[in-house]
């Protein structure tokens, strides 16, 4: 499975990558860091899955995924933030998030969810 990794803080980024790569057949074709940068690789790369955070430099993700929705592209997209207010959940949701996941305590489950197969770009299990 390809994942782009989205996020402004490279040290951040580089713990989700290292943490990413633990999981069995999953390679990180690219990472990003503003929204700009996201638009342009994300549609070169063809990602199964987009590791997004909100707050990018310069930009946010939330215009990534409206931008990326409003394309057409369905690709798989778990939104990582530290903002964890419910305002937050609900506007990534309708913008076509397929997961919300706080980054302090959430990662955990993100992993576990990609390693499960319960992803967009796996139909095999019934996922909650």
């Amino acid at each position: 499975m390809k994942i782009v990794v989205v996020e402004d803080s490279a040290v951040i980024r580089k713990h989700l990558i290292t943490l990413l790569e633990t999981v069995e057949g999953v390679e990180v074709a690219g990472e990003a860091e503003s929204e700009q940068a996201a638009l342009a690789l994300i549609p070169d790369t063809q990602p199964d899955l987009v590791v997004l955070d909100i707050r990018l430099s310069p930009g946010n993700g939330l215009n990534v995924l409206r931008e990326l929705r409003a394309s057409g592209d369905a690709t798989e997209i778990l939104v990582v933030t530290n903002l964890m207010h419910e305002q937050y959940r609900k506007l990534s949701m309708r913008l076509g998030a397929n997961g919300f996941y706080d980054k302090t305590y959430g990662i955990e489950t993100m992993l576990n969810r990609i390693q499960s197969g319960c992803t967009g770009w796996s139909q095999k299990r019934q996922c909650n």
